[in-house]
């Protein structure tokens, strides 16, 4: 079963430390979303990979999401993925 995950990197010590940060989470597979951020003068860049995850691990973790929602976040990320 496949599952997206999400996050955000920021550079609490300027744009150097982003790119490192983000140049290491690209090299896992990541993919970017959208540009960069700033707030309160931080960098930030969002980031999601779709992975996979044993049916155990996944019937635990989405036990309180419906199926539609799950395929949805797959849209989701296809669309991303055309887009990249």
């Amino acid at each position: 079963m496949k599952k997206a995950e999400y996050k955000v990197v920021s550079g609490p010590e300027g744009l150097p430390q982003l790119e490192k940060r983000v140049t290491e989470y690209l090299n896992q597979g990541w993919k970017l979303i959208g540009g960069i951020s700033f707030n309160a003068g931080y960098p930030y860049q969002a980031i999601a990979r779709v992975v996979t995850v044993s049916q155990s691990l996944a019937n635990d973790d989405t036990a309180a999401r419906s199926k539609p929602a799950l395929r949805g976040a797959q849209a989701a990320m296809s669309v991303v993925d055309e887009l990249t």
